[in-house]
């Protein structure tokens, strides 16, 4: 009996960890995102850098003639807003993107006026809820 109760736990342990280890290699989720919406990642350096790469891109889109913001629900963690941002990027026109966590939204810097549905589907497209788009 305990050994089947012992081999029980051992395939339980081991179904866990090859689950992190799926989602941190195929999905890149950092282990601070495994669950209760990234809010491990308050004192991660990742997190950190990431502020400071937010930062850097706002100040590039700031140069752009066109910009746009667009309010995305959904995100609750840093590898959310990497995915918000490589799908704004795909999008034809649109130079550069940064996403926040915080603030729920998402800005472009744009080559050529893109309409807001355009910026919304691509959001969409990624699993994620897009609203407004203010300039």
């Amino acid at each position: 009996m305990a050994t089947v109760i012992l081999g029980i736990i051992i395939a339980a342990l081991l179904g866990n960890a090859l689950r992190i280890m799926y989602r941190a290699f195929f999905k890149g989720e950092a282990a601070c995102c495994d669950s209760g919406g990234g809010s491990g990642c308050t004192n991660c350096p990742m997190k950190k850098a990431m502020d400071t790469n937010y930062k850097n891109r706002v100040e590039q889109i700031e140069k752009f003639e066109i910009q746009r913001t667009i309010d995305v629900d959904g995100m609750t963690c840093d590898n959310c807003v990497f995915k918000v941002i490589r799908a704004l990027e795909k999008v034809d026109g649109v130079q550069i993107a940064a996403a926040s966590l915080e603030k729920q939204s998402a800005q472009v810097g744009l080559t050529k006026n893109i309409s807001a549905e355009t910026l919304r589907e691509a959001i969409e497209k990624a699993g994620y809820h897009a609203g407004a788009v203010t300039i």
